[in-house]
């Protein structure tokens, strides 16, 4: 099957390189967007298999903030940014320049400042990739959410989990000197199978 061949192709391994490199340059991106310098403290790789998938981002009841892409090209996927809502928050406090706890809820400018957040992490980690591995990677527009984890990957996620038995996961913890943040970074590839990662 095509998709054997492609997993094949994208093993932990293989990938584990490509989500350093491509999470470092996404970090890149998001420093450059709040003009405050940001690093990988911590970044996990792990292959989860789709009946572990309510637990992707925590408990199923947990409500959290997720920002959504869609990738295209050589290779298609989906890319989920999830943070608990008070560290959705603390990032528009900071893109908007705002004192730490000024924003406590998700309006329509708070969600458009979200979705700017998941279209440079999303663009800057896909353009690394696709240099790397050579391939073409488009990222759709963000759509920004907040609902309980189970609820997100089961309406969300439904496309991919129907054509594969496991996604990849890249939890990634990054901080200012100021301030810590935790994240956790989905991404679900189904990359072409002529890829070449090695």
């Amino acid at each position: 099957m095509a998709m054997n061949r492609t997993r094949r192709n994208f093993d932990l391994a293989s990938w584990s390189k490509l989500a350093h490199m491509g999470s470092t340059n996404a970090i890149l991106g998001l420093s450059q967007m709040v003009n405050e310098e940001m690093q990988v403290t911590a970044l996990d790789l792990q292959e989860v298999s789709l009946r572990n998938a309510t637990s992707l981002m925590g408990k199923a009841e947990d409500v959290v903030v997720g920002i959504y892409l869609l990738f295209s090209g050589n290779g298609d996927g989906q890319i989920m940014l999830a943070f608990p809502p008070e560290t959705a928050f603390e990032l528009v406090d900071m893109l908007m320049a705002q004192t730490s706890g000024s924003t406590t809820e998700l309006g329509d400018m708070e969600r458009s400042a979200l979705g700017e957040i998941g279209n440079i992490v999303g663009s800057f980690f896909l353009n690394a990739v696709a240099d790397y591995a050579g391939l073409r990677l488009l990222p759709s527009p963000p759509a920004v959410v907040m609902d309980m984890a189970g609820a997100i990957i089961g309406s969300l996620m439904a496309p991919v989990f129907s054509s594969t038995e496991s996604v990849f996961v890249i939890k990634m913890n990054f901080s200012t000197q100021s301030r810590q943040i935790e994240g956790r970074f989905l991404v679900l590839p189904t990359f072409d199978s002529t890829a070449d990662t090695s």
